[in-house]
């Protein structure tokens, strides 16, 4: 009887080389994709912190990551990335040390070794980029302020006065989300940038942010800006005096209890007077000025010169009056003559003459007053007052409104604390009102149960073990199955590509197989063996073939 029975197993020696070789590589490959997807599973998602950088910059961040202990990897494309849950601190971190800087070169351009025969002008528009550069850098140290781009219009100096032009300069700022610069630091930055450049002044700056709005005008006297300050400066003091009002009766009536709200009526009528007064019972003496004369004629003739002045003039013609002055007594009537008085004294005439003046100056006041700009001319305040709140033994709270009195001592409060007048029209006006309180925040939802950092790993890792899995039974249990496959032994006779899977046995005495060896001459030396022991049952053998094969 013959029997199909599985040979010896074959071991990895009895395969041919290459296909060793082969099979060999596949295997360390496969453990090394298990490794690798178990490393990956394990392993922390890199999340790109800033891209596009350049090699300046991410030294300066790697440096920095260095030094606080945060992982990172730099992409070939100079991106810097680090794991997904270090990005916010990371960012934090940078932005406290002013990270990353703006890539543009500035003294370092000076810096650098110039090239032979350089023009004027390359030379001027080099000067010229540093000092942009650097403005910019110095700019970007204002609390406040992300990045910054100068951009400065140098005209070229002329000799001719009619020729000369003045330096302008234009600023563009890039603030942080959210903030804004208070009008002192746009003051700052304006005369930071025309004092850094000969020949620019404040007024020819230009500060822009980066939604386009004008941060500062460079004429101050236009009348968008005035009303801009004025509106400011009422604001200002609106705001000064509801501070004022809250501060002082939070502390009695409780935080948050207390509204206050201030209309400010601002005069900004810019006024200017001159004065000049007059006092007549103030009266001084100013100058004075006195002449006296004196005159005494002889007994020679006087007159026009000739023949009747050597004559005295006779008198018989002439009446006789009392008083009168006469040739012979001229000065008879000399002493009516108020300041003039003539006398006749000794031999001849004789005249004195006093005159006397005097400047009074009357008391003057000249005054000039130029009004303040910005005069408060009224207020109207409002304040809201919630009610009492009382808590018992129990630590139950319970509310009450506020009485009159009490109104009545909060506004006397008011009005004394900010200077409320009558006389100027300003109104108060206090009310208590129960507040309404806000309606409580209802719980926040937190982040879907897929979207949590943990069910993000648990799955990295779950699907990493899947693949472990898939690739242990897929590809290395086939490998090993196919290596330790076992070899059935030819049958004899019978075609080689038909008998390559088969193993021929033939039973002995008792029914025990007797396996025969795999290669063809052991199973012809087995053949004759089993024919020298039993010719008989040989024979039956080979008769059973022939009557097999017809």
């Amino acid at each position: 009887m013959a029997d199909i029975v599985p040979a010896p197993q074959r071991s990895i020696a009895d395969i041919p080389g290459v296909k060793q070789v082969g099979l060999l590589a596949g295997v360390a490959a496969a453990v090394a994709a298990a490794i690798w997807l178990v490393i990956w599973s394990q392993g922390q998602n890199y999340t790109v912190l800033y891209g596009q950088l350049s090699e300046r910059e991410s030294g300066q961040v790697m440096d920095a990551l260095t030094a606080a202990g945060i992982e990172f990897k730099l992409n070939p494309s100079g991106a810097v990335s680090v794991p997904e849950s270090k990005v916010q601190e990371a960012r934090i971190r940078l932005a406290g040390q002013g990270l990353p800087q703006s890539d543009a070169m500035g003294i370092e351009m000076i810096q650098k070794e110039s090239a032979l025969g350089s023009s004027s002008m390359m030379e001027s528009a080099r000067y010229q980029s540093v000092l942009e550069t650097e403005l910019a850098r110095t700019i970007v140290k204002v609390q406040g302020v992300q990045s910054a781009r100068v951009h400065l219009a140098l005209p070229k100096p002329s000799v001719f006065l009619r020729d000369s032009r003045k330096a302008t300069a234009s600023v563009m700022l890039q603030l942080y989300p959210g903030r804004r610069l208070e009008p002192g630091q746009v003051a700052a930055i304006v005369h930071l940038v025309a004092s850094s450049v000969p020949e620019l002044g404040a007024s020819d700056v230009t500060l822009v942010d980066q939604a386009g709005t004008l941060l500062n005008s460079p004429d101050e006297n236009a009348e968008q800006a005035a009303s801009t300050r004025q509106f400011a400066q009422t604001r200002k003091l609106e705001a000064s005096y509801q501070q004022r009002i809250v501060d002082l009766l939070e502390p009695m009536v409780g935080a948050g209890r207390v509204r206050a709200t201030v209309t400010a009526d601002m005069d900004f009528t810019v006024t200017e007077q001159t004065h000049e007064n007059y006092d007549p019972q103030k009266i001084a003496v100013r100058s004075e000025q006195t002449s006296n004369e004196q005159r005494r004629g002889g007994d020679g003739a006087e007159g026009i010169p000739g023949a009747l002045s050597n004559q005295p003039p006779g008198t018989s013609g002439a009446p006789a009056i009392p008083g009168a002055a006469t040739p012979g007594n001229p000065g008879a009537a000399g002493g009516a003559a108020g300041a003039t008085q003539t006398t006749a004294a000794g031999s001849g005439p004789s005249s004195s003459a006093q005159r006397s003046t005097r400047n009074f100056e009357v008391d003057r006041t000249l005054s000039y007053v130029k009004q303040p700009v910005g005069v408060l001319k009224r207020l109207n305040v409002g304040v809201a007052l919630d009610d009492w709140q009382k808590v018992d033994a129990d630590g139950k709270v319970t509310t009450a409104p506020m009485s009159d009195a009490d109104i009545k001592r909060f506004s006397q409060l008011v009005r004394e604390s900010i200077g409320l007048k009558d006389d100027r029209g300003d109104q108060l006006n206090v009310i208590n009102q129960a507040f309404k309180s806000a309606a409580p925040l209802g719980p926040v939802d937190g982040l879907p149960l897929w979207e949590t950092p943990w069910i993000t790993q648990l799955a990295k890792q779950i699907v990493g073990a899947a693949l472990v899995l898939v690739v242990a039974f897929l590809v290395l249990r086939p490998l090993m199955k196919s290596l330790t496959k076992p070899a059935l032994l030819r049958s004899a006779g019978g075609d080689a590509g038909d008998m390559a899977g088969d193993r021929l046995s033939i039973s002995g005495q008792g029914g025990t197989p007797i396996k025969l060896a795999p290669s063809f001459e052991q199973q012809i030396a087995a053949a004759r063996t089993l024919v020298g022991q039993d010719p008989r049952r040989a024979a039956q053998v080979v008769k059973e073939w022939v009557a097999a094969d017809g």
